[in-house]
């Protein structure tokens, strides 16, 4: 529906009669190669090449924790031709581009899409809105501008956002002037919908007509915007705002906002014969619309305007001729047969550059699951965490994971179908998982993983429950009470109300709804404007109490030993939560303090079990005294580290006169105030290196070594053990 939405509005808001439309810039991303090739720059999580059944588009998605902004600039060069002569006759010029707010933010209200003329977007700062940092006033140079005005006390998943509004003064007490941009009116986009803006510029009367209207065909908002001369601060000899179209400028807000965009054009009507190249893309893959899958099956899109004829010349050299009534503008080309695929078009005397795709027509094979150890226990239970991603496959479909494990000892095997990745799974028992990923149309892959690695503790750190004496030893002699009411930082573990457990034998019916009611007991207890209770013991050992500093290669720790084998917290106070954990209690030097693990083999593995306290990541069970739940209460947020994998090795003597000791260090990061660290937990392999069977492989051709829980490799880059060909090998 995307493209055929472009082609349907190919003459946008213009009504000028014309024998075509010249196209100063277009950005579509069918052939992108990559996202760095696109001319874009991201300072976000990630900024990808995506695609779905209409064809490529362009993704940003924040993954980080504050906001970050992405801009393409395409500059002024494209509204002149060669010898620097104006296409912009009458000063009209036209725009649109296509965008989709995929995931909306969800704690800050700063998201915003600017088409900016003569004035740089500031790096990864909003465009307009006055609540960044550093912002120094109003910035008026775009032709279009929608800001986000949602807040903090607004219920919804959809994006509210302002379409060019003014910037409200207000006066303070000083005689201060601040600007913030006005909220009213505001217009709803849904998430994961697609939109449209339609632009028509009028340089000479310095007006834009704007219209943003839904793929459905609903219309958003319509009107024109009157742009200044100058900027409402501007100084006297500053330059006019310019009318020219110089870039997109997106914000993405916190948290996780994720935007589309697609389509972005900048024409000129033209009296003229011009012939513009199409696009061309592939949105059919191994579906022709039978039951049966057909894995050959290859359709492309070929999109191109009202005023043009298209040609295509198919993989078999057959040329037709397409019109534009034929197809709307979106011709679809299908076939089983590899090749190059060409198209062009043709207005009048005008004939467009000849745009060539490569078609292959063999099966596309899906990409294998991984099986990531999550967590694991004594004996051969492990969870694992299965994914697979579908980035580097044509239209991205959906995968689905299907697996069936079946226990050595005989036993029933176990089945399930049509998992998510990022599904975990658990298994108590030694046996083979066979994981496939599935897609109509596409050819599955399986793999197998076996699971007869046993584990055994080898050492154990249970910070929750450290006896009074363990603490002393430890340092942790002073104790004090946490009692705030303040939900920031620290005082979360007393103020959030969510560490607590179910009552055994707590439930009664509600007379209105007949459901079971329980009642949750807080054995910390809660701080708010209703109670004010003592509510948690802890004791803290400051940075200078202790006077070792460890500096192995790699690691560099400035810190001290807390128990034997065991470093927390390098350098920074260390904070013990009595029945909770381990906790650095300042956001200084640093977000991540380290718990450092020593004394491993190559074939450990460490565990961290953790807690955070917002408290959605701790367990409620079902207990009936609050001993019971010290004894269970535990973090659901478990690191694994594979000493094979991310270990450093310990050398003794410096320099060229240091040599391994065959042992090695874990570093551990516990995020800011608001994370405990529970329980470490070390286990070894029992029986040794020889019982580990590892991944074994279904892949033609797979060539690739295998670390025990899973991560494919070219070549092992560290001592360890390893799966090649389905047979163990140990990298010395």
């Amino acid at each position: 529906m995307k493209k055929l939405f472009l082609s349907l509005a190919a003459t946008a808001l213009c009504t000028t009669a014309f024998a075509g439309q010249r196209m100063l810039y277009v950005q579509n991303f069918d052939q992108a190669s990559d996202a760095a090739a696109t001319g874009w720059t991201y300072g976000g999580g990630s900024m990808t090449i995506a695609s779905d059944e209409y064809g490529k588009f362009l993704e940003l998605s924040l993954g980080q924790n504050n906001g970050r902004s992405g801009q393409v600039n395409w500059g002024t060069g494209i509204y002149q031709d060669a010898e620097g002569n104006s296409y912009l006759t009458d000063g009209k010029y036209s725009m649109s581009f296509e965008f989709s707010i995929k995931t909306m933010s969800n704690n800050q209200w700063n998201s915003e899409i600017t088409v900016f003329t003569n004035h740089a977007a500031r790096t990864n700062e909003t465009y307009r809105t006055p609540w960044t940092a550093g912002y120094t006033g109003p910035w008026d140079n775009f032709v279009f501008d929608l800001s986000q005005c949602n807040t903090k006390d607004t219920d919804n998943t959809d994006m509210l956002a302002t379409v060019n509004a003014p910037l409200v003064p207000t006066t303070g007490e000083d005689g201060t002037v601040t600007y913030a941009v006005a909220t009213e009116p505001s217009y709803t986009f849904t998430t994961g919908a697609w939109y449209k803006v339609e632009l028509e510029v009028d340089v000479n009367a310095r007006t834009v007509d704007y219209n943003v209207e839904s793929f459905t065909g609903d219309i958003v908002t319509t009107g024109t915007l009157n742009v200044p001369e100058k900027n409402v601060n501007a100084a006297e000899d500053e330059e006019p705002i310019s009318m020219l179209a110089e870039g997109l400028f997106v914000m993405t807000a916190r948290y996780q906002t994720t935007m589309d965009f697609d389509n972005i054009r900048v024409w000129v009507e033209t009296t003229d014969d011009v012939a513009n190249p199409p696009s061309v893309a592939l949105t059919g893959l191994g579906n022709d619309g039978s039951d049966e899958p057909n894995l050959n099956y290859r359709a492309y899109t070929i999109s191109f305007y009202d005023f043009e004829t298209l040609h295509v010349k198919g993989t078999d050299g057959q040329t037709v001729d397409v019109e534009y009534a034929d197809c709307d503008g979106a011709y679809v080309y299908e076939t089983t047969t590899s090749g190059t695929l060409e198209a062009w078009t043709t207005s009048g005397v005008a004939t467009s550059e000849v745009v060539s795709e490569k078609v292959d027509c063999a099966p596309v094979v899906l990409p294998a699951a991984t099986a990531t150890i999550s967590s694991v226990a004594a004996g051969f239970t492990k969870t694992y965490t299965l994914n697979v991603s579908n980035s580097d496959v044509p239209l991205q479909p959906t995968i689905f994971i299907n697996y069936v494990f079946t226990p050595k000892n005989g036993g029933t095997p176990i089945a399930e179908k049509e998992l998510a990745s990022g599904a975990q799974v658990t298994f108590e028992e030694e046996g083979t998982l066979e994981l496939t990923t599935e897609a109509f149309g596409y050819q599955a892959t399986t793999v197998k993983i076996e699971n007869d690695l046993e584990f055994a503790v080898k050492r154990l750190y249970d910070f929750a429950r450290l006896s009074e004496e363990d603490a002393k030893a430890a340092g942790f002699t002073t104790w004090q009470v946490l009692n705030s009411a303040t939900t920031s930082g620290f005082s979360n573990w007393t103020a959030r109300k969510r560490l607590y457990y179910v009552l055994e034998g707590s439930g009664v019916e509600d007379p209105e709804t007949g459901e079971m009611v329980f009642t949750n007991v807080y054995p910390f207890g809660f701080v708010s404007e209703e109670s004010t209770t003592e509510v948690m013991n802890y004791s803290e050992i400051g940075v200078d109490s202790k006077d070792a500093a460890v500096h192995d290669p790699g690691i560099n720790v400035a810190g001290y030993e807390l128990f034997p084998g065991i470093e927390v917290f390098s350098g920074h106070n260390v904070t013990y939560l009595q029945h909770i954990g381990m906790v650095n209690n300042s956001t200084e030097n640093g977000n991540n303090k380290n718990i450092v693990v020593k004394d491993l083999d190559a074939t450990d593995f460490v565990v961290v079990n953790k807690i955070n306290d917002y408290g959605s990541s701790s367990i409620h069970p079902t207990c009936a005294t609050t001993e019971e739940y010290y004894a269970q209460l535990c973090g659901t947020l478990n690191d694994v580290y594979s000493v094979a994998e991310v270990g450093t090795e310990i050398t003794e003597g410096e320099g060229d006169a240091a040599v391994g000791t065959g042992k090695y260090s874990v570093t551990c990061p516990i995020y800011r105030i608001d994370t405990a660290a529970t329980c470490v937990t070390v286990f070894e392999c029992k029986g040794g290196q020889g019982s580990v069977e590892g991944v074994d492989a279904e892949v033609a051709g797979d060539n690739y070594y295998y670390t025990i829980d899973g991560l494919r490799l070219a070549q092992p880059t560290r001592p360890g053990l390893y799966i090649h060909n389905g047979k163990k090998i140990i990298v010395k």
